[in-house]
């Protein structure tokens, strides 16, 4: 399950999340088309999946998450192919949010997140580190063949190979997934799931003996829930923007397109070691503190990038981000290992309808500030203050007491859980 989802995340995330920045020059002087206009369309395709993702997360937790990753990834496939012929910015908008990004959040992202987190229990960190491994390694991998593509073949042929291939391996990936371990009669971590008493039906997504289960609504209820919640938006939000501007951005330090495609598949290397490492210690150590030296370490990159020459800045820029891009592991696990399984598909459909507008607003940002004053300066200066924010509301959440409903054991559990979290 953990290997499926893994080759999934890899190369569609790579090509629609991680990959698909590489896009953004060509496109953009291909249709003729300023900055923030090119922008808004990474920012709508935000905002859809904001408004999107609760929904989606409801759907997983109530029908399982195989269907969705089938029908997400074959409309994230066509949706490319389509998309590899529009000619004007409305047939770019229309097809890229309204297809593509539609797939994306409906069958990648937190739905893979929300099958790996209710296969494993005991094992999280390492799975959940796994899987945003492998989404760090399809950037890696991806991003030198969307240049090589680009350059050889030109975008249009790319992004439809592309979506070609997206479709098709979506297929054999969701002939192998299952939504929950005892759809199988199993339980998390590869243990037997004990027989239905007389009259139950089987097991589904059943609580484990031992693990606290929060509700949507008991989550809601904690201050840790919106601790994280602003940690995660201030973190994504600069981090998104600094991605889809990225070319543009190091182009503006005076870095070649292909120096620029090196660095970043660099960043995306880098991220692979550091989003298993970050992730298997957040599962040892406690995450909150994990991510409160990552983000500082962010916010130092983006300084140095701004303060220092190019061929100073540039290097540590990259590593920096190499770092934040590793956050995500610590990040996902804090949430499933302070919640739970069952709501975990509908706690990230919460926190996405809040931080997409983040999303939303920071290239839209970045954009106009490079068509006004011709370089990032400007945006370098504002998200360092927006990494110092997430590394501190990070530190503060810590572990939430048990929800009424939580039986003793697992009361028990959490509370020495804890102990040794704080």
């Amino acid at each position: 399950m953990l290997a499926a989802a893994s080759v999934q995340g890899m190369f569609g995330n790579g090509a629609i999340s991680s990959g698909f920045p590489r896009f953004f020059e060509p496109i953009r002087s291909d249709l003729g088309i300023s900055y923030t206009s090119m922008s808004l369309v990474f920012s709508l395709a935000r905002a859809e999946g904001g408004m999107g993702s609760p929904l989606v997360g409801w759907l997983v937790d109530k029908f399982g998450s195989r269907p969705m990753i089938l029908f997400g990834g074959l409309t994230a496939g066509i949706g490319l192919m389509l998309l590899s012929r529009a000619d004007t910015y409305w047939q770019l908008v229309i097809l890229y949010v309204g297809i593509v990004s539609l797939g994306k959040t409906a069958g990648l992202g937190q739905t893979l997140m929300a099958t790996v987190n209710q296969w494993f229990v005991r094992r999280k960190a390492v799975a959940i580190s796994t899987l945003m491994t492998a989404f760090a390694g399809g950037g890696a991998i991806v991003m030198p063949l969307l240049h090589l593509g680009i350059t050889q073949l030109g975008w249009r042929d790319t992004i439809l190979y592309t979506g070609i291939f997206v479709a098709l391996i979506t297929i054999p990936a969701t002939l192998v997934i299952r939504s929950r371990p005892e759809d199988m009669g199993l339980e998390p971590d590869g243990g037997s799931a004990p027989p239905p008493r007389a009259g139950e039906a089987g097991p589904r997504g059943r609580p484990r003996p031992g693990t606290v289960e929060f509700t949507v609504r008991e989550a809601l209820r904690t201050p840790t829930f919106w601790l994280i919640l602003a940690g995660v938006v201030a973190r994504v939000s600069a981090t998104n923007a600094i991605i889809v501007h990225i070319f543009p951005l190091l182009a503006w330090k005076e870095v070649s397109e292909q120096s620029a495609a090196y660095y970043v598949t660099l960043m995306f290397v880098l991220a692979i070691p550091l989003r298993f490492v970050l992730g298997v210690t957040g599962g040892v150590v406690s995450p909150r503190h994990v991510l409160f030296v990552g983000m500082n370490v962010g916010a130092l990159a983006l300084a140095m990038l701004w303060l220092l020459e190019p061929r100073y800045g540039v290097p540590i820029f990259i590593v920096g981000m190499a770092v934040v891009e590793g956050m995500s592991s610590p990040n996902w696990i804090m949430v499933g290992n302070y919640f739970g399984r069952s709501r975990f598909a509908s706690l990230m459909g919460v926190m996405s309808l809040f931080h997409n507008v983040g999303l939303f607003i920071s290239p839209i940002f970045s954009g106009w500030v490079r068509d006004t004053t011709g370089g990032y300066g400007l945006v370098l200066i504002a998200f360092v203050p927006l990494y110092l924010i997430s590394s501190v509301c990070f530190l503060l959440a810590r572990r939430p007491a048990p929800p009424p409903t939580a039986s003793p054991q697992a009361a028990e559990t959490t509370s020495s859980g804890a102990a040794s979290a704080g």
